[in-house]
């Protein structure tokens, strides 16, 4: 799973520990963490960063969900949850408890906030366990309706072709959503896979 973690520069010590704890956490669960703040590490390679430059993608593109800590006002935390409502990306929106209303929900509200974007209060004590807990629901794809957003090619013969069609108009459905189907199905059923 790769994960963006969104941490403004400039914070006060308590808070960039905070950071910190979340970064560890993340890769201490076997995540690839791409942080806003270099302090944080960012482990895409200098090579995949240059192949995403040269294909016009953006890093956002390639993550499977953001965390934002949002205890501090940003101008970046605005653009980052428009980007993830419109691919509707799980989104885990961390305000330390005591952060001021204001600030907190500057930007959200309980009306406007879609399922797929968690918010949460936390303390310092349960802030690993808010951060794997969204890991774990986002893993499992329980609470958020997955859009596809990874192009994948792949060459069949006829034979397969005339199959997925045949199969497709059986089910009323697309052959990408046919093929989309079958692999969630095989993805519940595989023992080694699931929660993963």
């Amino acid at each position: 799973m790769r994960l963006y973690l969104f941490t403004p520069l400039i914070a006060p010590a308590e808070l960039n520990q905070n950071y910190k704890l979340i970064a560890e956490t993340l890769r201490n669960a076997g995540i690839f963490v791409v942080a806003s703040n270099n302090e944080n590490n960012n482990d895409f390679k200098k090579e995949e960063l240059e192949r995403l430059n040269e294909t016009g993608e953006t890093l956002l593109d390639k993550m499977d969900c953001i965390v934002i800590e949002g205890s501090q006002q940003d101008q970046e935390i605005g653009y980052l949850l428009a980007y993830a409502i419109s691919l509707r990306k799980p989104l885990l929106y961390l305000v330390r408890k005591g952060t001021p209303e204001k600030i907190a929900h500057g930007y959200l509200t309980k009306k406007n906030t879609p399922e797929y974007i968690h918010i949460v209060q936390y303390s310092a004590k349960e802030l690993a366990q808010v951060v794997i807990d969204f890991i774990e629901q986002v893993s499992s794809g329980k609470g958020f309706s997955q859009k596809p957003t990874i192009k994948f090619t792949l060459r069949i013969t006829p034979r397969m072709e005339r199959y997925l069609t045949a199969k497709a108009k059986q089910r009323k459905l697309t052959k990408a959503d046919f093929l989309r189907k079958f692999l969630e199905e095989i993805m519940e059923k595989d023992e080694g896979f699931k929660g993963k």
